[in-house]
């Protein structure tokens, strides 16, 4: 049977290209996600969750691409507080922005990156649930095929939240991520990265402040 709410023929075809695992088009793997998702996030829009963009821990960098010419989302973990923020509301602000990408062709064929910038990051903005979920979302549970999953500058002891993070990865996710350096992003961005990266970052020179507040005007515009 059907989900008893229905889809667009483009929201069909997503959930085809973009099945968990290693092959697209796998239509068991495709029918999970079909039958878990949350219609919920096909009304989110820039309006709802302006509060929560402004605050800048997590939006698509334009123009910016992996080497192999993926566009990428950002995010900012320590800006967001498990105290203080919902879970709800952080991972409506992921499916957002990953659902925004898609609107592009190639992202809703082939998939998407993303970069964690771990500056500043504490115990403080961490917690298991939170994890949980957001995981659960960059494996498939809206569909989008995450291709590169860049964990930057993660401080000395974040062995241990691995330790916890691996146990929710797929073992071909877990060959998606790459725990680096800052001075080591070179070598998964295209060329000319560093004027695109958001200047919060040591190497980004974008205005983050800009990028954010034009992020949501277009989205307003076109919603």
């Amino acid at each position: 049977k059907y989900p008893a709410k229905p889809f667009s023929d483009d929201m069909f075809l997503r959930f085809a290209r973009c099945s968990p695992g290693k092959k697209k088009f796998d239509k068991d793997a495709s029918w999970k996600v079909m039958k878990k998702f949350d219609h919920r996030y096909l009304a989110l829009t820039a309006e709802k969750l302006e509060k929560q963009l402004l605050t800048q821990t997590l939006f698509p960098v334009p123009e910016l691409k992996t080497s192999d010419g993926f566009d990428v989302f950002y995010m900012r973990p320590s800006r967001y507080f498990p105290n203080e923020t919902s879970t709800e509301e952080i991972i409506d602000n992921l499916a957002y922005c990953m659902q925004t990408m898609c609107e592009k062709e190639k992202a809703a064929a082939e998939g998407i990156g993303f970069i964690a910038y771990m500056n500043d990051w504490k115990m403080a903005n961490f917690s298991i649930g939170y994890c949980y979920q957001f995981m659960l979302m960059l494996q498939g549970r809206i569909p989008v095929r995450v291709r590169h999953f860049l964990i930057v500058n993660p401080p000395g002891w974040f062995d241990q939240i691995w330790t916890i993070m691996k146990g929710m990865l797929a073992p071909d996710f877990r060959q998606k991520v790459h725990m680096i350096p800052e001075a080591k992003l070179g070598e998964f961005l295209a060329s000319g990265f560093e004027e695109l990266l958001p200047d919060d970052m040591a190497t980004g020179k974008a205005d983050i402040a800009k990028m954010t507040e034009d992020f949501i005007k277009f989205r307003k515009s076109i919603e």
